[in-house]
């Protein structure tokens, strides 16, 4: 096996080019003012030959101008993330920027972790993706450390630098196309393991529509877990077998949908003539499902662009246009939904 050459540093080169630290860094950084061309050249050649690779972090910790960004995901994996980080990465790039991704799984230990790590690296800022608990203390974390930083997928009052989409207004009008289709035992299966979470806006529209078509709000007919096709595939079972009348299920995401979708299959009903299935974000799976779902768009890389760009602001001391973008959701009308005759 063929060895890996260790790779030099500006000191290793001062003295084999037999220059200074200095001149060494001039040259190294694209400066080449005061310097001759042969010291240049000599310089270059031995940097080569010694295989040097700046190291980014241990600049940045000099001059304080970092050039990375740190994204913290609850799930890398989910379409709609991936959408949203391509955006993220997207934008930065035109502002000379790299990225950083953090995958936490949602789990509270391995945010704190990672945002811990985004200020050991030094980043020059911060966005925060879907997150719902201790979002106070992280970003107390990051004011710490004057890390300007962007929150995506979350908001509240007096909170600044968010980037989030209307999801009560979203979720309101789904359930109500489930009415005007005539249905009027529907269920709801929601990416929150908490009954009832304050932030959970996607069931307090589902609620809202039923109020507002005069259907009583059965908690029997509302099912929690997590934003995966596992939570979809179990949830739909069990309600499934506890309330067999029910005709139509309302989904917190598409992952949540998809899972759905496979139970129903398999308990023989089909989709949409016996029961009908929305979901939530247009992730691109909901395009290659026969038939194809019926969901709620969010615009996750246009999201994505807008996180981008509001955290390239901040780093660059810019006037911001907006603190608060918020997007609205598009009802896309796929097959999944049919009216309910009778």
């Amino acid at each position: 096996m063929q060895e890996v050459p260790v790779a030099a540093t500006i000191k290793d080169i001062s003295q084999e080019a037999k220059v200074s630290i200095a001149t060494v860094s001039k040259v190294l950084n694209g400066d080449y003012s005061k310097v001759s061309e042969e010291t240049k050249l000599r310089v270059l050649s031995v940097a080569k030959r010694l295989y040097y690779r700046p190291n980014l972090l241990a600049r940045s910790l000099v001059n304080r101008k970092s050039t990375l960004l740190g994204l913290v995901v609850p799930d890398i994996a989910n379409p709609y993330y991936a959408d949203m980080c391509r955006g993220i990465s997207d934008k930065a790039q035109q502002h000379k920027l790299s990225t950083l991704i953090s995958n936490t799984d949602r789990q509270p230990q391995s945010e704190h972790s990672a945002v811990r790590t985004m200020v050991e690296y030094n980043v020059a800022g911060v966005v925060l993706i879907g997150m719902y608990k201790n979002v106070s203390d992280h970003l107390d974390t990051l004011k710490h450390y004057n890390i300007p930083y962007v929150v995506v997928d979350y908001h509240e009052p007096g909170m600044d630098f968010t980037v989030y989409v209307d999801d009560y207004s979203g979720s309101h009008e789904a359930v109500t196309y489930l009415v005007e289709k005539n249905h009027r035992v529907i269920g709801y299966i929601s990416g929150f393991p908490e009954q009832g979470h304050p932030r959970d806006y996607r069931l307090q529209g589902y609620q809202q529509a039923l109020k507002d078509a005069g259907l009583p709000l059965d908690p029997f007919l509302i099912e929690n877990g997590r934003f995966n096709i596992e939570t979809g595939y179990q949830k739909a079972i069990t309600l499934l077998q506890r309330n067999q009348d029910i005709t139509a299920i309302a989904c917190g995401n598409d992952l949540i949908a998809l899972g759905a979708f496979q139970a129903l299959r398999e308990y023989g009903r089909r989709i949409p003539e016996d029961i009908s299935l929305v979901g939530f974000d247009d992730v691109y799976l909901s395009t290659t499902m026969e038939p194809r779902l019926t969901t709620v768009r969010q615009p996750a890389y246009e999201l994505g662009i807008a996180a981008g760009k509001m955290l390239a602001q901040q780093i660059k001391g810019e006037e911001l246009e907006e603190k608060n973008i918020c997007f609205k959701p598009t009802l896309i009308k796929r097959d999944t939904v049919s009216a309910r005759v009778g």
